[in-house]
């Protein structure tokens, strides 16, 4: 039968193809659906800056045994515990993520001075923070000082 060589390579090649675009799928739809949100555990700096914020520092336990832990650091309005705390920065963004769980912090007026001698993953100049029952914003610029030269970052 001269055809049937062809006609099995194309079958073969519709099955292989459609076997492919399913895995893909899947392996986009399950990464997309993932939780990406921080796992936050142990509250490991908490700093008042000024009247109405303060600084935050946070154990995120999303680390395991092949992955260090790594800490959040936000600028973010009082609460009252460590519960409140885990709970509301969930879904703020923090200003600093390192590997860091106790870098130093000077506060002068809306300026604050970060050293950290560890890895840093993710770091932002500048944020704000809305002060407690009211609708007013603070803004606060953060310098990244001392850090070692091994350091990445975003």
């Amino acid at each position: 039968m001269p055809g049937s060589g062809t006609t099995k390579k194309t079958a073969y090649t519709i099955v292989t193809s459609c076997l492919l675009a399913v895995c893909l799928v899947y392996i986009s739809w399950t990464w997309l659906m993932s939780s990406s949100a921080p796992v936050l555990t142990d509250v490991v700096l908490k700093l008042p800056l000024g009247e109405n914020g303060f600084v935050y520092g946070v154990k995120d336990d999303r680390g395991g045994a092949t992955v260090p832990f790594s800490y959040r650091y936000y600028v973010y309005r009082e609460l009252t515990s460590d519960e409140q705390i885990a709970s509301e920065l969930k879904t703020a963004g923090p200003f600093l993520v390192t590997r860091d769980p106790a870098i130093k912090i000077d506060v002068q007026g809306s300026v604050i001075n970060v050293s950290t001698n560890q890895e840093v993953y993710e770091y932002h100049s500048s944020t704000l923070f809305r002060h407690t029952n009211s609708p007013q914003y603070t803004p606060v610029t953060i310098n990244l000082c001392n850090h070692s030269s091994d350091q990445s970052t975003k």
